[in-house]
């Protein structure tokens, strides 16, 4: 197949089918690590793709499946449930939700089913969330449900802040690029130390992802993050493929 092929494939409706088609679609678990005792304490389920033997990055696929709602259905069903098939094992579970799956209005009802037979796992709102559904609405119904959920990316740019969903959550994400910002401008620790310290307060969660180096894992901890995600735990991801 030449290379022009593959581009074509890679950027098409087809693309999506055929990956279904051929199962060719896997997982990522990515580890939460403690800060204080640096023990995994969760992991985060990440979606992979196959190609024609090349890989398909996540920002492709659901790219294309943001323009076919019921293909994007479709998928979302496909791979939430190889997701918490082949979880690990007595870990909670962070599963990323994207609220374009409410879209198709009379399958609503499919996907709280499904995750009402799901057992100790977090939804983290994706950072489209605000466009595709009334986020406050969505976010009553996973109280109403019991479901803790943790806001992505927080503060990274044209992200979904809201002092809202600052309230409701029960862990907070900060995105890579905050400790990029810390690490570069000493003066923004202090708005950070601030955020911790009101997220503990109202008994929620702190993690911070993009963490590739042990000072990274230690100016976390030096701020009483309670989680980190990155690249510096990579040994300890576990990747299953069809």
């Amino acid at each position: 197949m030449s290379r022009n092929t593959i581009v074509e494939t890679v950027y098409s409706f087809e693309m999506v089918q055929r990956i279904l088609k051929e199962r060719s679609y896997g997982v990522e678990y990515q580890p939460f690590v403690s800060t204080k005792n640096e023990k995994i304490v969760a992991y985060e389920a990440l979606s992979r793709f196959n190609c024609a033997n090349q890989s398909v990055t996540p920002d492709v696929f659901f790219g294309v499946c943001h323009d076919y709602p019921e293909l994007f259905f479709e998928a979302e069903q496909v791979l939430k449930k190889y997701q918490f098939l082949n979880r690990p094992k007595n870990k909670k579970l962070f599963i990323n939700f994207d609220p374009h799956i409410l879209l198709v209005k009379n399958r609503v009802n499919e996907v709280f089913n499904f995750f009402s037979k799901q057992k100790n796992f977090v939804i983290e709102l994706v950072e489209n969330s605000h466009d595709a559904v009334n986020t406050p609405k969505l976010l009553e119904i996973f109280h109403n449900l019991n479901y803790n959920f943790a806001v992505d990316d927080f503060l990274k740019e044209n992200s979904m802040l809201s002092l809202f969903l600052l309230k409701k959550c029960n862990y907070l994400k900060f995105d890579k690029d905050i400790l990029k910002e810390m690490k570069s401008e000493k003066s923004f620790l202090h708005v950070v130390k601030g955020l911790v310290q009101y997220a503990h307060e109202l008994d929620k969660k702190v993690i911070l992802e993009g963490v590739e180096a042990r000072e990274d894992f230690e100016l976390a901890k030096s701020l009483n993050i309670d989680y980190v995600q990155g690249f510096l735990f990579r040994p300890l991801f576990i990747k299953k493929m069809n």
